[in-house]
């Protein structure tokens, strides 16, 4: 199969052999990214429909926290990180997962400090969101990411209580969602159980 090669302004310059063609990084990470989240809707819909919206919900919370656990763990081995030990390094890991995890134009959102214990996250599209609008499913669903959060949390070793301001969901434009920092740190013993469930 030939496909036909174009320059960024759209004019042809030839063709090439589909084999020849390689995917960049960015766009092989698009793909992957793309076919994960596609999984995750049609996974959950497929929960919710066989075992109804309380049950379904109970499940994504459940699955979100520990997935969200590994993939901060994963997160964590690759930036080199093992603690975070004031809220500017959380701030900075949880900027780090969300551009990872959930990037534009899909997911727009930002941190903001606001005392040495408090942060506000904003997030003004989410294309979880989106898509539960799509299927007009808004009144049953409950959201999976303060779970998924919970989750990076306990790989990261710190208690955070957070607290949802305004909401997608109910109208407004954007959800607040203010991290209010109790303890830091992993322990010496949380550490290794991070490795050792990283192995």
């Amino acid at each position: 199969m030939k496909v036909q090669i174009r320059e960024n302004n759209g004019n042809a310059v030839g063709q090439k052999p589909l084999a020849e063609i390689p995917l960049t990084t960015e766009q092989q990470t698009d793909v992957l990214r793309s076919n994960w989240l596609s999984h995750d809707a049609r996974w959950q819909m497929a929960v919710f429909q066989q075992f109804g919206w309380d049950a379904g919900n109970r499940l994504n919370k459940e699955v979100a926290r520990q997935v969200g656990k590994v993939a901060m763990q994963r997160l964590m081995k690759h930036l080199g990180v093992t603690r975070v030990n004031d809220l500017h390094e959380l701030r900075e890991v949880c900027e780090n997962a969300m551009s990872l995890f959930f990037p534009p134009p899909g997911f727009e959102h930002q941190f903001e400090q606001l005392s040495d214990t408090e942060l506000l996250g904003t997030i003004r599209r989410c294309g979880t969101y989106d898509n539960v609008k799509r299927a007009n499913v808004e009144k049953h669903y409950e959201c999976g990411c303060f779970a998924m959060r919970a989750g990076w949390y306990a790989a990261l070793g710190v208690d955070v209580e957070e607290t949802l301001g305004k909401c997608l969901k109910t109208g407004d434009g954007r959800c607040d969602i203010t991290l209010h920092m109790k303890s830091w740190g992993n322990t010496a013993e949380q550490v290794r159980d991070i490795q050792k469930e990283e192995d």
